[in-house]
């Protein structure tokens, strides 16, 4: 089995090869001999149920199948935890792997062989130049069309990702973020920088990503590396001046809500606050934020909720509590909600380590 992975230019210690120069850095020099590296999960398995339950264990559940003229399975996997991020590195066999849902927004970059992946309507070799950026909360179908496939994958949880987003552009976003699913390699060198710092720290046993506060910091790097180099619906707003700022009407109607999210009852309030007609606070709305100004506060107020179940004791906290304290009178209607931008229910979040 351990030719999968193994191989001249491997690295010793982990059985990780380099990359060719056409991929981004793979992780080729973890160090897994200090007690630091208690965040490193390394699997290998060489049948189908034991290949399950480790790639199940590092991209949550799915269910893996032989190729048509495939008779065994060769599997080895390591892959890292920083905080709202997973970074690693799987080489298979021939084989098919399938999630009904994928709780992450996955960047897979080629390292070595073909590999097609189906994400929603979309599919897309990545092989040689080319990789993908799977979205969150879709199903994803993996084939690896050769025996030798390596690739290396990047995950980002689709709220972290939003929140740093948001940091950027000085505002929480009002629509779920998605990104363009083909991805160059070459096309995104921000990102290819940042994994290489990460790259870079991995490799020593000292390093950032096994600090707890440098490597949330870290993985905020790659968030951002990520969000200026791979296109998505909100680039217009990052590359354009002045971003979703708009007039000085509209920029007060933004901080009222910020400040005043739980108390604001109707549109009226946000109105009557910055000296605007409901219409005209509407328009500019539409205009510049790209939704109206209940359902950017809604967005607000669940972002809001979100974090406090987050950081919430479940001993002495309620879902519901919560969702009551932003106003959402109806907890069913904002759990379906919650549970479409997030991956999980509101209870789950709160129960959360």
């Amino acid at each position: 089995m351990s030719d999968l992975l193994l191989g001249e230019t491997d690295s010793p210690a982990t059985g990780f090869p380099v990359a060719p120069q056409h991929a981004v850095a793979a992780l080729s020099h973890f160090d897994t001999t200090g007690a630091d590296w208690t965040r490193l999960y390394r699997q290998s398995a060489a049948d189908v149920d034991s290949a399950t339950v480790a790639l199940s264990d590092a991209y949550g559940d799915v269910t893996v199948g032989l190729g048509s003229t495939t008779h065994d399975l060769r599997l080895q996997l390591a892959s890292c935890m920083l905080p709202s991020v997973r970074v690693g590195r799987v080489g298979i066999s021939r084989s098919t792997v399938s999630s009904a849902w994928c709780p992450w927004i996955g960047v897979c970059l080629p390292v070595r062989g073909e590999i097609r992946i189906a994400c929603n309507s979309d599919k897309a070799l990545v092989s040689g130049p080319s990789g993908l950026v799977a979205a969150s909360d879709q199903p994803v179908f993996v084939e690896y069309l050769t025996d030798d496939c390596q690739m290396e994958t990047v995950l980002f949880e689709q709220s972290a990702m939003e929140a740093e987003l948001g940091s950027i552009l000085g505002m929480p976003i009002s629509k779920a973020l998605r990104f363009e699913s083909r991805l160059k390699v070459a096309g995104v060198p921000a990102f290819s920088r940042a994994l290489r710092v990460l790259h870079n720290e991995l490799a020593s046993q000292g390093g950032l990503a096994a600090m707890a506060t440098m490597s949330a910091r870290l993985g905020r790097l790659l968030m951002a590396g990520l969000l200026v180099s791979q296109p998505h619906n909100y680039t217009e707003e990052l590359t354009t001046p002045g971003g979703l700022r708009g007039p000085r009407p509209i920029r007060n109607a933004l901080e009222f809500i910020e400040s005043n999210a739980a108390a604001i009852e109707t549109v009226v309030d946000i109105a009557s606050a910055v000296g605007l007609s409901v219409r005209a606070l509407d328009n500019g709305f539409k205009r510049y934020v790209g939704t109206p100004p209940m359902r950017y506060l809604r967005q607000v107020r669940m972002n809001r909720a979100h974090e406090e179940l987050a950081r919430a004791d479940p001993h002495v906290t309620t879902a519901t509590s919560v969702a009551r304290k932003w106003g959402f009178g109806h907890y069913g209607r904002f759990a379906r909600d919650y549970k479409r931008r997030y991956g999980r229910n509101p209870a789950e979040t709160l129960r959360a380590d």
